[in-house]
């Protein structure tokens, strides 16, 4: 059973497809290092994947009827090279040891037209399925008509279930309005763009004018090169890997258009592309912020975005006419989406402790003037709003929790100790003992550190003794996910699974595949084979 279970996880992990195991050659490799392997068919190792996801189902739906904090979710819909829709959706939650978690719910056949009512009814049956409809908190998608028809649809049917205005919970996805807003610029220098697109794919084409590069590279003392990075025109930062590596290779570019008699970007062109490729790194450090799915991103949201509005606004820019008409044109489509930032992300600035908000009040009164205070005002306002509301909740599941010993489990003296000072020292260092937990948090001084990788997660775990209420917040508002490539990545490893040569899988074999990828795959630290292996169907 043991190499069974391996196998299992193999093939979906590797991608291998499953005609693989009719190979003359399977067998025999397979009993040259376990003897007394058995071999079984394509049909049982699919049906295993199959039913280790529908295990994997049944724990993950126990661990979240446990779960005392809420989940949030990306959303994404995908067509696959044989038309057909699917729909990811995605969950993101900290657990009580503030661990955040990852994990897809759903990768579902979804049929055409891709309506608003039709993702709506989709997601919304799969959150009954798992059992979370009590415990949603918010939605990152992108930007599309049917997106927003869809939360429109979800609104209505969670507008009691949550602990803010249901209109709170749609999360536009950061990465894409990004996109939007560096496309937008592109446009500025179209013959740039498509003259070093030309010349870059003409190159990487041919072996043989690759080499003719390689030689001239090697001349120059430069190493060479296995290919040329291509980009494609709807994802900006492959346009901005395509022109940081063309400016790399100017030189060598420009000598092969002389030895090949070619035309290519006139030194007006060159000088254009250098100009945008400075100008756009900032944006490509926000969307790996925004595009990293295992480390909170949601309290980083607000340093991003104002990072690259003041870029914008830079007087420098003016200096130059290319970058003049650059930001002006990116400025109005990042006004359009980001003139009011989102305000469950700009709440969660608050729960980074090196910010609190004191760096919202200095954002603002950069951006607004003299409407600053009004804007921060609204956004305490909603704050101690959603802190009665926890707070509340907190107090009820103290007293349900009175008198319910948890028979079996033991817990450490020193956790208890250490649980108990931190009440105590809440209580009496330094602060009023009529002071709320808020309060409490609002005096403390900004925790004062340099470190690029504060982990903002352990900081909450350390002080939940001493803000109880306010870490549960923390854990809820810090798994809210500012864009939705989560859900977005896991289309890559579908288009490989439904290549040509197995167009034909079944969606529940996809679906199982995607998700014990997703599940068990490499970025899970914590994989214990042996839990899963006698859920696995005997043949």
């Amino acid at each position: 059973m043991l190499t069974r279970g391996l196998l299992t996880f193999l093939f979906a992990d590797a991608e291998i497809p499953f005609a693989a195991i009719d190979s003359r050659f399977w067998e025999p490799a397979m009993r040259s290092m376990r003897p007394e392997y058995r071999a079984v068919g394509r049909q049982t190792v699919r049906e295993d994947c199959v039913d280790v996801f529908k295990a994997g189902c049944d724990l993950t739906i126990a661990e979240f009827e446990k779960l005392d904090s809420r989940v949030s979710f990306t959303c994404d819909v995908w067509t696959s090279s044989v038309n057909l829709g699917y729909l990811c959706l995605t969950a993101h939650w900290i657990d009580k040891d503030f661990n955040l978690h990852k994990k897809i719910i759903a990768f579902k056949k979804i049929p055409y037209p891709h309506t608003g009512s039709a993702i709506a009814n989709l997601v919304a049956k799969k959150w009954s399925d798992w059992k979370l409809d009590g415990k949603i908190f918010a939605m990152t998608l992108d930007n599309s008509s049917a997106n927003d028809n869809a939360m429109k649809f979800l609104e209505i049917k969670l507008s009691n279930r949550l602990p803010f205005d249901a209109s709170h919970m749609h999360m536009r996805c950061s990465a894409h309005i990004l996109n939007l807003i560096v496309q937008e610029g592109m446009k500025i220098i179209p013959s740039a763009l498509k003259s070093i697109r030309e010349l870059m794919r003409h190159i990487a084409s041919s072996g043989s004018r690759l080499q003719v590069l390689n030689t001239i590279l090697s001349e120059m003392k430069m190493p060479p090169k296995k290919g040329l990075t291509l980009d494609c025109s709807t994802r900006w930062n492959s346009t901005y890997a395509m022109l940081k590596e063309a400016l790399a290779l100017k030189e060598a570019l420009i000598r092969y258009l002389d030895a090949s008699s070619m035309n290519g970007p006139n030194a007006e062109e060159w000088q254009e592309a250098e100009d945008m490729a400075g100008f756009l790194e900032p944006f490509l450090d926000a969307t790996k912020t925004f595009s990293n799915v295992r480390r909170p991103s949601s309290h980083a949201y607000i340093k991003e975005i104002w990072a690259i509005r003041r870029l914008l606004l830079d007087e420098d820019n003016q200096k130059s006419p290319i970058l003049r008409k650059l930001a002006l044109k990116m400025q109005l489509k990042f006004d359009k989406y980001w003139k009011d930032p989102n305000v469950i992300l700009t709440i969660a600035t608050f729960f980074d402790p090196r910010y609190k908000f004191i760096f919202l009040a200095f954002c603002f009164k950069k951006a607004y003037g003299d409407g600053s205070e009004a804007k921060l005002e609204h956004i305490r306002g909603l704050m101690n709003e959603f802190y009665e509301k926890y707070e509340k909740s907190n107090r009820a599941d103290q007293v349900s929790s009175v008198g319910s010993p948890q028979v079996g489990k033991k817990v450490c003296e020193k956790q208890k100790l250490d649980e108990e000072f931190a009440k105590f020292k809440s209580e009496n260092v330094n602060f009023n003992s009529t002071m709320s937990e808020l309060e409490k948090y609002m005096q403390e001084k900004l925790v004062d550190t340099e470190e690029e990788n504060f982990d903002i997660l352990q900081f909450w775990k350390k002080n939940s003794g001493l803000y109880p209420t306010l870490a549960k917040m923390a854990r809820d508002f810090l798994a809210v996910q500012a864009s939705s490539v989560a859900s977005e990545s896991a289309f890559s490893a579908a288009g490989r699974l439904t290549d040509q040569l197995r167009s034909s899988m079944s969606s529940e074999t996809l679906e199982s595949l995607v998700c014990v990828k997703d599940w068990f795959g490499p970025n899970d630290e914590v994989f214990d084979l042996n839990k899963y292996l006698p859920l696995i169907r005997r043949s």
